[in-house]
C-alpha cells in the first residue's frame, strides 16, 4: 500500500451537500473512456492493479467548496471502490459525503472541501466478471491536506526562542507555515523575532494541539501579518504581552495601502483555535509603533486572562492598537474571560486619531460574534474615538454575552455615538456583576435599540474554573454566546 502527501492550497467555502448519488454517478464517458473502452476490452484472466499514486490527481475547486479526484482508467475494470475520510481526528476517521467503500463507474469522484483538514483517499479497481477479471489485491491509500504548505517543521520539545533565532530564514515571500507537532510540548524562554516575514505557527491538527509554555518576559514579535492556530499556550509563568509588534517596522510598508503614514500590515493577524490560558499581560500591543493591522481575527478560541497585577498590559488595554489602528477587527466564536482580581481601562483601543480615510481604506468594521465575554470589569469595553458617528464606521454586535465587563458595553462598542455609523445589534446579554442588565437600566438606549437584548443569566457552569455552559433557557433557545458552551454541543 502506497501514500502520497498533496497541499490543496485554495481556501475553502462553506460546505456544500451534495447526494451520493450524484457523486458516484460521474460518467465514464466523460471521464475519458471512449465507447470502444466502456464497452470492450482486451484485458481478460487478469488480477487488476489499483491506480498508482502518482497518476492520482486531487485538486480544489475554482471556489475551493470541492475536492475534485480524478485517476486514468484501469482496462477491464468493472468500477472503482472508493472511500473518503477526515482523518483530523486519526482515532474516529468520518467518511466525507458518506463515500465508504462505494462504487464509481467513472473516473471521477466530487467530495466536499473544508480548510485547514486532514483527508484519506482509498481506491481500490473493481473486478469485472465479463471478461473475468478479478480486482485489485490491495488499495492505493493518498494522504492529502487543505492546510496551506509547511514550510518548517520544529522538533517536540524544543525551545522556540532558540529554534527560530537560529532556524528563520533573512527573508521570504508569501506565507510562512512553521508546523509544531501534534500533541507535543514546546517551551519559548525569550522573544521570537519574526522579523518582516509573514508567519504562522500551528499544529497541522484541530484535535491534537502542541503545547506552548511561555516563560519570562517572552512575545512572539512580529512586523508583518502573523498566525497563531490550533496551539495551546500556557502564560502563566510570562508577564509580557503574547504578541507585541516590533519596535523596528519595515519602513516599505508604510503608507502601504497608498493613503496616510501608517505602517500598514496588509496580511491578517489572526488567532485560530487556540487555547490561550493564564495571560496575565495584553494579548496583542502594537508597541507604540503608529502600525495599521487590516485585519485582526480572534476566531474558535478560548482566551484565559488571569490579571493579577504582575503582567505588562499596554495603554491600558488588552488589545492595544493605541499609536494606531485596526481596519477590520472581529471576534467571532471565542470566549475571553478573566479569573484575576485586576480589572483593566480597555478591552481594545485604538489611537483616537484612527479612521479608515485616514489609514487608506474605504470603511472600518468592529464585529463581535457569537462570543462569550466574562468579568473584565472595564472602564470602557472598546475605545476608538475617530470610529464615533462616521458613515465609514460598521459595527455588527450579534449573539454575545457580556458578564461583568463594565458600564455601557453596547455604548462603547460604537464608540459613544451611533449618528451616520452602520451599526446592527441582536440577541446580545449586557449583565452586570450585581445580576442587573443594562438593557433594563437604559444604558443601551440609543445604541442597541434592536428590542432583541436577552435579560436572563445565562447561568454559566463554573466560570471561575473556565466553563461557561448556558444554562439561560433564552441564551440556548438563541444559540447565544461561544458556540461551545451551548448544551447543544456538548
Amino acid at each position: 500500500m502506497k501514500n502520497n502527501h498533496f497541499s490543496l492550497r485554495r481556501k475553502a467555502c462553506a460546505m456544500l451537500p451534495l447526494a451520493v448519488g450524484a457523486l458516484l454517478l460521474a460518467s465514464c464517458a466523460q471521464d475519458g473512456y471512449d465507447d470502444d473502452e466502456r464497452f470492450t476490452s482486451d484485458v481478460t484472466n487478469t488480477t487488476l492493479e489499483s491506480p498508482a499514486v502518482e497518476d492520482i490527481t486531487i485538486e480544489a475547486s475554482a471556489d475551493g467548496s470541492q475536492t475534485n479526484i480524478s485517476w486514468p482508467v484501469v482496462h477491464g475494470a468493472g468500477g472503482y471502490i472508493c472511500s473518503v475520510y477526515d482523518v483530523s481526528d486519526p482515532d474516529n476517521p468520518v467518511a466525507v459525503d458518506e463515500v465508504a467503500d462505494s462504487l464509481v463507474d467513472g473516473c471521477q469522484l466530487v467530495v466536499s472541501r473544508t480548510e485547514d483538514t486532514n483527508y484519506q483517499l482509498s481506491i481500490r479497481t473493481a473486478g469485472n466478471e465479463k471478461y473475468n477479471n478479478k480486482e485489485a489485491e490491495t488499495a492505493t491509500t493518498v494522504d492529502f491536506t487543505t492546510f496551506t504548505e509547511t514550510y518548517a517543521s520544529i522538533p517536540a520539545n524544543t525551545d522556540l526562542a532558540q529554534w527560530f533565532a537560529s532556524n528563520l530564514p533573512a527573508s521570504g515571500e508569501g506565507e510562512l507555515c512553521f508546523d509544531l507537532e501534534a500533541g507535543a510540548e514546546y517551551t519559548m524562554s525569550g522573544d521570537v523575532n519574526f522579523g518582516n516575514l509573514q508567519v504562522t505557527l500551528r499544529t497541522t491538527s484541530r484535535t491534537n494541539p502542541a503545547k506552548i509554555t511561555v516563560t519570562g518576559a517572552s512575545s512572539f514579535v512580529p512586523a508583518n501579518g502573523f498566525v497563531l492556530k490550533y496551539l495551546d499556550i500556557d502564560c502563566s509563568a510570562s508577564t509580557a504581552p503574547l504578541i507585541k509588534m516590533s519596535a523596528t517596522p519595515d519602513e516599505s510598508i508604510k503608507g502601504a495601502t497608498g493613503s496616510g503614514d501608517y505602517y500598514n500590515i496588509l496580511q491578517p493577524i489572526t488567532i485560530n483555535g487556540c487555547n490561550i490560558e493564564n495571560l496575565k499581560s495584553s494579548l496583542y500591543t502594537d508597541n507604540g509603533v503608529k502600525y495599521c493591522a487590516g485585519t485582526f481575527l480572534i476566531t474558535n478560541s478560548v482566551i484565559h486572562f488571569n490579571l493579577d497585577g504582575t503582567g505588562t498590559i499596554d495603554e491600558g488595554s488588552l488589545i492595544n492598537a493605541y499609536a494606531g489602528h485596526i481596519n477590520n477587527f472581529t471576534a467571532q466564536n471565542s470566549t475571553c474571560y478573566n479569573t484575576g482580581a485586576e480589572t483593566v481601562k480597555y478591552f481594545l483601543r485604538y489611537n483616537n486619531s484612527g479612521r479608515a480615510d485616514r489609514a487608506g481604506y474605504l470603511s472600518d468594521y468592529v464585529n463581535f460574534r457569537n462570543c462569550t465575554f466574562y468579568n473584565f470589569g472595564c472602564d470602557q469595553f472598546c475605545n476608538y474615538g475617530g470610529l464615533a458617528g462616521r458613515e465609514t464606521s460598521n459595527f455588527t454586535v450579534a449573539s454575545n454575552i457580556f458578564v461583568s465587563c463594565g458600564d455601557n458595553v453596547a455604548r462603547r462598542i460604537v464608540a459613544g455615538r451611533v449618528g451616520s455609523a452602520k451599526a446592527s445589534f441582536s440577541y446580545n446579554t449586557y449583565m452586570n456583576a450585581d445580576g442587573s442588565f443594562q438593557s433594563t437600566n437604559g444604558s443601551c438606549a440609543g445604541y442597541d435599540d434592536s428590542g432583541t437584548a436577552i435579560e436572563e443569566d445565562p447561568g454559566f457552569a463554573n466560570p471561575s474554573q473556565g466553563d461557561f455552559t448556558v444554562s439561560g433557557a433564552s441564551q440556548i433557545s438563541f444559540g447565544t454566546g461561544d458556540p461551545r458552551w451551548l448544551p447543544t454541543n456538548e
